[in-house]
């Protein structure tokens, strides 16, 4: 996390052009605490591992379909920087990384999104909150919709993508389903994630 300058306090928030998303920006989760969410660098790769071998084998299983999972190469992925590819980190207020999401770009105006959350996190907002900075850089950078492979017994992360952003499903294959929403659903997640806050 950087320490060069403290992050400014955004609430409500509204996520900042894609150009600026190297800096920090802090926002507060459904329980109060804060996290720090700003773009994923190629550095941040042995926090990203250490993060990812923290999560419960259920989480991970969840997460990557199954439960043999190799850490190193799922961080070094995670980490690196490419065209047609985005990712961003959070950390908590110690500094622990504590959730990554990120995009690739699939043809035409559609990419690929997915997104993990520590699991003493669930159910405060956090993967929302990705996923919908997330889906606001992928719209100014020209990406219309977001599309997610999603197992079907993962009903938590479902829960996310359609009370969130109005996901459909578009495809079932055996285990899996495959939804899609439209990245300018961003504007309507962060509406319902404020006024479910308000309502706590």
């Amino acid at each position: 996390m950087s320490r060069t300058a403290a992050p400014a306090v955004i609430e409500p928030s509204t996520p900042a052009p894609a150009e600026a998303w190297l800096k920090s920006e802090r926002v507060r989760l459904r329980d109060g605490s804060f996290v720090t969410v700003r773009q994923v660098v190629p550095s941040d790769e042995a926090q990203l591992r250490r993060f990812l071998s923290g999560l419960c084998p259920e989480a991970r299983r969840l997460r990557f379909f199954g439960p043999a999972v190799d850490l190193e190469k799922a961080a070094h992925s995670a980490a690196r920087s490419a065209p047609g590819r985005c990712g961003l980190v959070a950390h908590d207020e110690i500094g622990v990384l504590v959730g990554h999401a990120f995009y690739v770009q699939m043809d035409g105006p559609r990419a690929e999104a997915a997104v993990e959350v520590a699991d003493r996190l669930h159910g405060d907002g956090l993967g929302t909150i990705l996923i919908e900075r997330l889906a606001a850089i992928a719209e100014e950078r020209g990406t219309t919709h977001f599309v997610a492979e999603v197992l079907c017994e993962n009903r938590a992360m479902l829960d996310v993508f359609r009370e969130g952003f109005d996901a459909r499903v578009v495809r079932r294959d055996g285990p899996e389903e495959q939804i899609e929403f439209l990245t300018s659903g961003w504007r309507l997640a962060e509406a319902r994630f404020m006024s479910a806050r308000r309502d706590r």
